[in-house]
C-alpha cells in the first residue's frame, strides 16, 4: 500500500513539474509555465494534478442541461440527452463506470456533461458509488454552471463525497453558488470559464469574486474550436489561431492579459489552461496509463498512447490470427499481415491507422513513421 501511494505521488509530481519547468522561459515575475504547456499563479487545483497525470476518469454523466453557450463543444448527439459516457466509452450503469475506471487505474474522477446537477439524484448517486467502490481517497471534482448550485444541493454533494467543485458561471448571479459552497462545505471551490478576446472583463469579475468569498482557484481554458461550436464562433467574429491548435485566435494574449492583472490584485490561484496541453499530454498520459494496463498480447503500446496490433489476413481480408508488431511472424502463401493502430478503448476505435505489406515491418513502419 505504501509503495503504491509513493508511485502515485511521484507520478503525480514528475507531471506537474514537466508541466510547469518553463519558468525561467516566462519571466513573468510568479507567474509558473509556458503558453503551450500551462501557466499559473498560484497552487494548481488538485484536480487538475491528477488530470495531468491520466489519472482522472473522465465521466459525462449526463447531457442535459439548461444553459445555451455559444461556445460550447460538447457533440450534438450527447448534448441535451441522458447519456453517460466514461473515457468516450458510452456506459449505462455504475458497474460500467466502475469497471472503466478499473481499466484505466484512475485514482479519481472528473464529473462533467451537460450540468450535472440538471440531475442531482443521478450525480449523487454517482459520488457515493465511486467512494464505495474505490475508496475515501479516491478524488471526484466536478463541473456546474450553478443554476441548480442551491444551498441545499451543494450540502448534499459535499456529504455524498465530492471533493472539488468548478463552476462555469454564465450569469453573474451564477457567481453565488460560489460564496454558497464556501460558507456551507469543506470542497475545494473555484471556478472554469473560457477566455477568448472579448471575455477579459468577465474573467478579471470572476476572479475577483471567487477571491472576495475566500474560493481556492480559477481555471481559465482557452477556448477551442470544435464542430458543434465553429459556427457560433464565427459568427462573433473569432477565428481560429494560425500557431495554435484548434484554439481561438488571440485567446493566449488575453489569458496573459489576465493573469499579469490577477498576479497584483488577488491571491487567489489562476491557472490558464492551453488547448494543446489538454489534447497533447493530458489526453495522452491517460491513454498510456489504460494501453500499459490494458495491454493484450498482440499489441504493442505507442508513444502517443496508441496502441498497435498485428492481424495475419487472407487474400479477401479475413482475419486468420493474431501476432505483435515488432515481434516475428510467419505468413503462409498468400498470407499478409496487418497492422491496425488505434486508441485504447475497450472496442479499440477508432482507428487512426491501418496498413497491410507482406512484410509485418514494413506494415508496422507505415502507420508509425
Amino acid at each position: 500500500m505504501i509503495i503504491e501511494l509513493l508511485i502515485k505521488f511521484i507520478i503525480i509530481f514528475m507531471s506537474v513539474l514537466a508541466h510547469f519547468k518553463g519558468l525561467a522561459a516566462v519571466g513573468l515575475g510568479k507567474m509558473l509555465g509556458d503558453p503551450q504547456r500551462g501557466l499559473l499563479t498560484g497552487r494548481l487545483a488538485r484536480g487538475c494534478e491528477l488530470c495531468y497525470a491520466g489519472l482522472k476518469a473522465v465521466i459525462f454523466i449526463t447531457g442535459v442541461c439548461d444553459e445555451n453557450c455559444y461556445y460550447c463543444p460538447v457533440d450534438r448527439d450527447r448534448f441535451g440527452r441522458s447519456v453517460i459516457y466514461v473515457n468516450d466509452e458510452r456506459a449505462h450503469s455504475l458497474d460500467d463506470i466502475v469497471r472503466e475506471a478499473e481499466r484505466q487505474g484512475a485514482t479519481g474522477a472528473s464529473v462533467t456533461g451537460g450540468d450535472p446537477l440538471a440531475d442531482l439524484p443521478l450525480t449523487l448517486s454517482l459520488i457515493r458509488g465511486l467512494k464505495a467502490a474505490f475508496g475515501p481517497e479516491f478524488h471526484i471534482h466536478l463541473y456546474t454552471p450553478g443554476r441548480y448550485a442551491t444551498p441545499d444541493a451543494l450540502v448534499a454533494l459535499w456529504r455524498a463525497g465530492l471533493d472539488e467543485i468548478r463552476f462555469h458561471p454564465v450569469r453573474g448571479d451564477y457567481l453565488k453558488g460560489v460564496e454558497y459552497a464556501v460558507r456551507l462545505t469543506r470542497m475545494r471551490v473555484g471556478a472554469e470559464i473560457p477566455i477568448a478576446p472579448g471575455l477579459e472583463g468577465w474573467a478579471k469579475e470572476v476572479i475577483r469574486f471567487v477571491d472576495s468569498v475566500g474560493g481556492h482557484f480559477v481555471n481559465m481554458d482557452e477556448m477551442e474550436f470544435a464542430e458543434p461550436n465553429r459556427e457560433a464562433l464565427r459568427l462573433r467574429g473569432l477565428r481560429p489561431s494560425d500557431s495554435r491548435q484548434a484554439a481561438v485566435r488571440g485567446a493566449l494574449r488575453a489569458a496573459m492579459d489576465v493573469l499579469r492583472w490577477a498576479e497584483g490584485n488577488v491571491k487567489v490561484s489562476v491557472h490558464f489552461c492551453p488547448v494543446s496541453f489538454k489534447d497533447l499530454v493530458q489526453v495522452r498520459n491517460r491513454f498510456r496509463r489504460t494501453a500499459m494496463r490494458d495491454l493484450r498480447w498482440y499489441e504493442l503500446p505507442l508513444p502517443d498512447g496508441t496502441v498497435a496490433r498485428g492481424e495475419v489476413i487472407s487474400e479477401g481480408g479475413e482475419v486468420l490470427g493474431y501476432f505483435r508488431p515488432g515481434g516475428a511472424v510467419e505468413l503462409r502463401e498468400g498470407e499478409r499481415a496487418r497492422v491496425v493502430v488505434s486508441y485504447p478503448t475497450q472496442s479499440r476505435e477508432p482507428v487512426v491507422c491501418e496498413a497491410e505489406s507482406e512484410d509485418p515491418g514494413e506494415a508496422l513502419r507505415e502507420c508509425v513513421t
